[in-house]
């Protein structure tokens, strides 16, 4: 436990990371400073129909990656009321995002918030269809379970995932075997969030960040 600490301490500032790709994304994506006009726009925006998050973290998280990777189809598995998804898609205009919520309750919340937004490249699904594939992959792991064969069969090459409930129970053991699985080539490790890259040109190895 102490040598890890010891290693997400210095793999946070870059230090022993190798990979260009890694380390530009940990120093200049991950542990970005920089703030955004658009978070204060979305605070006011959930202000205004009267919705608290406690994800700070995850929101903005989601948006640099999304800046980042530029990915033009996102599936968001778990979108609860749609906050995230507001981040997501204020990366960029032209971005598709299927979102599926099986809480009936948050998802109908979701729909007005998404509606009075106006954004039409939002769309709530009843199900999810594994022979779509797409860019970009988030997944709430506290309230669902998902199988990696099914997340692989809707990803490509260059496609990413963003993990949240890593930390403990189910999903720490799911992590243990997304980290473990060769078709899995770099994995970002941030406590409670997990970030893979699929693309095989990178060597395999997981940072603790």
């Amino acid at each position: 436990m102490i040598l890890n600490w010891i290693r997400r301490k210095k793999q946070a500032r870059g230090h022993d990371v190798h990979s260009p790709f890694a380390y530009q994304l940990i120093t200049d994506v991950i542990h970005e400073k920089h703030g955004y006009n658009v978070f204060s726009d979305i605070e006011e925006i959930l202000s205004d129909y009267h919705i608290e998050t406690s994800h700070q973290q995850l929101h903005h998280l989601s948006y640099r990656l999304v800046k980042h990777f530029k990915p033009q189809s996102v599936l968001e598995i778990e979108s609860g009321k749609g906050i995230n998804t507001l981040y997501i898609c204020a990366a960029d205009e032209n971005i598709r995002c299927r979102c599926f919520e099986e809480n009936k309750q948050e998802s109908i919340l979701a729909e007005n918030l998404i509606i009075g937004n106006k954004n039409k490249n939002i769309r709530l699904i009843d199900e999810i269809d594994d022979s779509d594939k797409y860019d970009a992959i988030f997944v709430y792991l506290n309230t669902f379970p998902i199988d990696i064969e099914i997340l692989l069969s809707m990803s490509t090459n260059n496609t990413f995932w963003v993990l949240t409930g890593i930390g403990s129970g189910d999903g720490k053991r799911f992590w243990k075997r997304i980290v473990k699985d060769k078709r899995v080539r770099v994995t970002f490790d941030l406590k409670d969030i997990g970030i893979a890259v699929l693309n095989e040109s990178y060597h395999k190895e997981n940072y603790l960040v």
